[in-house]
């Protein structure tokens, strides 16, 4: 566990990216030691970096979960949560994906965005063996997860809202999979 926490806080520091260039130019007319900066990014392509607790309704449980997303206007991202339902036999899983972000709206310092993300799960449950008649503890399982969602962004505060599945062991049919709505309320750093 505490092999595949540290790689995906690994992962995690490298999504930190400088994103505004600064130019000087000279103004060769005035003064020789007179220059001006100009910032040639605007805010509309700013990347977000918000951080967020997390509730995930599924069919006859639920979880709850923090995480961190790399939200690029129009581009590709980076996003981790871990999540867990807190029950004696429960799930604790760590999500890493990828998420692609379609800018839909920009007005003043509140943007919206449509996320879809996808990428492996990694999971950590107890499991049940009939033949001993006992609990197998801390067994672990290689899943999937895919979500689409809407992110309003408000200054630093961040609102999101959508679909979330999520397959064990990479299985997504009806009978294997658990589906249903998250809600998640961040900041953005």
């Amino acid at each position: 566990m505490k092999k595949i926490l540290i790689s995906a806080l690994t992962m995690l520091t490298f999504c930190f990216s400088a994103n505004a260039q600064t130019v000087i130019s000279n103004n060769y007319e005035g003064s020789p030691i007179t220059s001006s900066t100009e910032t040639t990014e605007s805010d509309d392509d700013e990347s977000l970096l918000p951080y967020a607790v997390s509730y995930y309704s599924f069919d006859g449980f639920e979880n709850w979960g923090i995480g961190f997303q790399a939200i690029n206007p129009n581009n590709f991202g980076f996003e981790m949560g871990l999540r867990n339902n807190f029950e004696k036999h429960g799930n604790y899983n760590i999500d890493l994906g990828i998420n692609y972000s379609f800018k839909l709206f920009g007005s003043g310092d509140t943007k919206g965005f449509l996320v879809l993300a996808a990428g492996p799960s990694f999971r950590i449950q107890d499991q049940y063996d009939i033949e001993d008649d006992e609990w197998d503890s801390g067994k672990f399982f290689f899943d999937g997860y895919a979500t689409g969602r809407i992110n309003i962004c408000h200054k630093r505060l961040t609102v999101g809202a959508g679909y979330f599945v999520w397959g064990p062991k990479f299985k997504f049919g009806s009978d294997y999979r658990a589906d249903g709505f998250t809600l998640s309320l961040g900041y953005n750093f």
